[in-house]
């Protein structure tokens, strides 16, 4: 609670990010219990990379919401980091219900559109509002060259993946 209290356009370490996130699960394997498991595959000198405030946690809240919470059975999400030169690429998986390709290529198109004209009120909304949300600040924050693409295959999963610009601490 007291993080999210925090100015979510001030940058944090990706390892403060992350340990949100696990706190988020923990508080979702209370509710799940063994249906969901979650998986980081981070490498130790990624932690100090900073980047906004309360990316991750929405992205984990639709692949649980979305993907696994109506999947019969067990459930995972996964967060992955990579680096290259200039750019962090955060990727979180899930093996939920995945979507059709028309509803993909739906979410994308508002990913991809650079105006607000895709944020609508809930109630009129068919999904992808957190994403849109998260891509939109990341844009704000960094330019359109940055962002989220996602990536699902009907009853495989979902990859979101999130490219941010290699910030290190100072």
């Amino acid at each position: 609670f007291r993080y999210n209290l925090k100015n979510v356009d001030e940058l944090t370490s990706l390892e403060d990010e992350i340990r949100y996130v696990r706190n988020y699960m923990k508080i979702l394997k209370t509710r799940f219990g063994s249906r969901i498991d979650f998986y980081t595959d981070i490498d130790e000198t990624t932690l100090d990379i900073m980047i906004p405030r309360i990316i991750i946690q929405p992205i984990v809240e639709n692949a649980v919401y979305h993907g696994i919470e109506m999947k019969i059975g067990r459930g995972t999400v996964r967060i992955k980091v990579e680096t290259t030169p200039k750019r962090l690429i955060l990727i979180i998986s899930d093996d939920g219900l995945g979507m059709e390709e028309d509803t993909l290529e739906e979410l994308n198109r508002k990913l991809n559109h650079s105006s607000f004209d895709y944020v609508k009120p809930e109630s009129e909304e068919r999904g992808g509002i957190a994403l849109v949300n998260v891509n939109r600040r990341i844009q704000l924050l960094f330019g359109e060259e940055y962002g989220l693409n996602v990536y699902s295959r009907r009853n495989v999963g979902t990859d979101v993946e999130i490219t941010l610009p290699l910030i290190q601490k100072e």
